[in-house]
């Protein structure tokens, strides 16, 4: 009883709440000092400068609690810093983790949210409430912060920052670039914040900024004028470990492990682990290296269409506020099988639904086709991923997020692998039973991590990724009608299969094959191409710039993972 009285009267003076506000405000700062990969002094710094800021601003009131009111959404940021840094070990608030704010689905976000919901729910009681309860406190008590006292911590305050800043401002003794907009919270989230805003905007304005592009697109016509189909399969959150196709110990993919005329690229990595800038880049002439013409140019659906195709975009995700939305509306016909009922607004359909919309087009269309087909894969919550037939590795039902679920993570991870195979094999068995000239093109927009190793990782869109969330499964399938036409191309990707290759080869490799040619082609991406080029792989960076993929941050056990896989190091020594 005693201790509550003392805890009561400690809080009822404004200069003990004033010390309170500052050491709450700081939190995150100081669990950024241990989790980002900043030289001490400039680590202490980062810490230091927010501080010295906070104790001169609140100040400014003679009740520091009036001040914290008006720090509201700073606190709401600090919580959801502090969420993120569970979440994910690392990192500010990135500019993607904005960004998927709006552009995840109700049905992403309720799975995720309702998984996470302790750990929401411990950050805004344990600090989130308490500090608002407290500048609430602050405000109806009738003591002030004395005069003396003010001046005083000002003084100190300001001493503070001025150190700081001349240590943060002799970074480059220190052999490190700093930046402010980088390294110091909570400046970095909210310049974060402007720069998905901004991006936002251009998402939405890209009708426009787009209105006057052609790809002027030509078509090599087949001197026996035999119908031509193309599929392009996007997955979700497919990881190449996972698929015994590529060497895993677990039989995931039988069906197309016997399915002739199968090239599978081994060392194929994604150029983003987010869904709203990966299949971007998979569906126009975008990359890490020139992210920016996004906004410039059309999507392949537009460069088929203008070479005579008929366009086709089949879709099991539902629509987002992201740019893919408006590629798929460039489509002639675009089916959104997401949005139909399902029994809950908050599921999609199993991805075989997909199936009957293809073979519908593919029969009532007589010329030459292109389809997308854009699936569910393997998004969280993997095991509604699946029918019940597909459980055959058991149990693989989790009632949460958390290391100690990982075996029936993995099971049922491992069973939308397994459900995935028997869906892929059913589009190339539609589309082989047509007999035309065709070929499909499979990839996911980025892996995932699921507890794999000490760091104790899981899901993707992490601001500093791992090769679980890069390593991506990556195939191309051809109809032995298109093998005896075009051999030369179905032989370069086989030879090709081998060597380290991204996402954005994509966009040039199935223009190539279906023998159209672009003002924006380069065959230097094209797989299916003699001109191919290996080139240093890149990776988008949070603020779309391109990072060379060895300079991500790989730790160890990433490198253990690619000896496994006998992948060469590309790491310059």
């Amino acid at each position: 009883m005693r201790s509550v009285n003392l805890i009561k009267q400690w809080c009822c003076e404004q200069t003990h709440l004033y010390f309170v506000f500052v050491v709450l405000s700081i939190i995150p700062n100081l669990v950024l000092f241990f989790t980002e990969p900043l030289p001490v002094l400039l680590g202490l710094s980062a810490v230091i400068l927010p501080m010295s800021v906070l104790m001169l601003v609140l100040l400014l009131a003679s009740k520091p609690g009036i001040v914290m009111w008006f720090l509201v959404p700073k606190v709401i940021l600090d919580g959801g810093q502090l969420v993120l840094l569970y979440l994910f070990g690392e990192s500010v608030i990135a500019v993607d983790m904005f960004l998927n704010l709006t552009s995840s689905n109700a049905s992403e976000a309720s799975e995720l949210l309702s998984n996470i919901f302790i750990v929401i729910s411990c950050v805004f009681l344990f600090y989130t409430l308490p500090t608002l309860v407290l500048a609430f406190h602050s405000t109806l008590l009738k003591n002030k912060l004395p005069v003396d006292f003010r001046w005083r911590w000002a003084k100190r305050g300001g001493i503070l920052l001025l150190i700081s800043l001349l240590v943060c401002s002799s970074s480059a003794f220190l052999d490190y670039r700093f930046l402010f907009k980088n390294d110091v919270y909570p400046g970095n989230a909210i310049y974060n914040l402007c720069f998905a805003i901004n991006k936002s905007r251009k998402n939405t304005n890209y009708k426009k900024t787009s209105a006057g592009f052609t790809f002027n697109s030509v078509k090599t016509e087949r001197a026996d004028g035999k119908r031509e189909v193309y599929v392009l399969v996007v997955g979700e959150t497919g990881r190449a470990m996972e698929w015994s196709l590529y060497g895993y110990e677990r039989e995931t993919t039988p069906n197309l492990q016997k399915t002739p005329n199968l090239i599978y690229l081994k060392d194929a990595i994604t150029q983003s682990n987010n869904t709203h800038k990966s299949v971007p880049v998979i569906l126009s002439a975008a990359s890490a290296e020139n992210y920016a013409i996004l906004y410039e140019q059309k999507s392949i659906v537009t460069a088929f269409k203008e070479a005579g195709f008929k366009t086709v975009v089949i879709a099991n995700q539902k629509l987002t506020t992201s740019i893919i939305e408006c590629f798929y509306r460039e489509a002639d016909t675009f089916i959104d099988i997401s949005s139909f009922k399902t029994g809950s607004y908050l599921k999609s359909p199993y991805d075989d639904a997909l199936l009957p919309y293809l073979e519908k087009e593919m029969t009532e269309s007589a010329g030459n086709l292109f389809i997308v087909l854009h699936t569910y894969g393997s998004h969280f919550n993997y095991y509604e991923r699946y029918p019940r037939e597909f459980s055959i590795f058991t149990p693989d039902k989790a009632d949460g997020i958390r290391a100690a679920l990982k075996k029936e993570l993995r099971n049922a991870y491992d069973n939308t692998i397994c459900y995935t195979d028997y869906v892929l094999s059913e589009i190339i068995k539609r589309i082989d039973k047509s007999n035309t000239c065709a070929a499909l093109a499979y990839l996911t927009d980025h892996g995932e991590d699921i507890f794999d190793d000490k760091r104790n990782r899981y899901l993707h869109a992490s601001p500093i990724p791992t090769y679980y969330q890069l390593h991506i499964p990556y195939i191309y399938w051809f109809s032995e009608d298109y093998k005896a036409s075009f051999p030369e191309k179905y032989d370069w990707i086989s030879k090709h299969a081998d060597l380290p290759v991204s996402t954005n080869s994509l966009f040039h490799t199935i223009l190539d094959v279906a023998n159209i040619k672009t003002d924006v082609s380069d065959m230097s991406y094209a797989l299916s191409s003699e001109l191919f080029e290996v080139r240093d792989r890149m990776y988008l960076g949070d603020h779309d710039d391109p990072v060379p993929f060895w300079e991500i941050g790989l730790k160890k056990q990433d490198f253990e993972m690619l000896d496994k896989w006998n992948i060469v190091y590309e790491k310059k020594q």
